[in-house]
């Protein structure tokens, strides 16, 4: 079986605990698995990091539609403590298009920051103020 390729984050290795969550919904279903494959790798290799595969993480519109079209994948990032308690807001990451959009997310999730400002313009979802 021939072994894909990988990202930068086999030399990195995070101490930040964090959730990552991928939806698997409707629309980034079929758009989740190259996410999966490089956030499971990285998040294996931070000690307190931990990945859950979960429906719609936005209650998007688009997800109430048929999945007929490619959108990407969406995921959120909650950076916490050892304890597991939240820290600070969750990072909406999104749309993840290609194999090279979740190669950067992983890059940037093992680099340890998970500053939003570090990750690539492109692929943040912008955030709403609270209501």
């Amino acid at each position: 079986m021939k072994r894909l390729p990988v990202s930068t984050w086999e030399q990195a290795v995070s101490d930040q605990p964090f959730y990552a969550v991928v939806c698997q919904a409707g629309p980034c279903a079929a758009a989740a698995d190259p996410l999966l494959r490089h956030l499971g790798a990285a998040t294996r290799r931070c000690p307190h990091g931990v990945l859950i595969r979960t429906g719609c993480v936005l209650r998007a519109s688009r997800c109430l539609r048929a999945p007929g079209h490619d959108s990407g994948a969406y995921a959120l990032v909650q950076p916490c403590d050892l304890d597991r308690q939240p820290q600070g807001t969750a990072i909406g990451i999104g749309p993840v298009l290609s194999d090279a959009d979740a190669a950067a997310v992983a890059d940037w999730l093992a680099g340890g920051s998970l500053d939003a400002a570090r990750l690539e313009p492109r692929l943040r979802f912008p955030s709403r103020p609270a209501r």
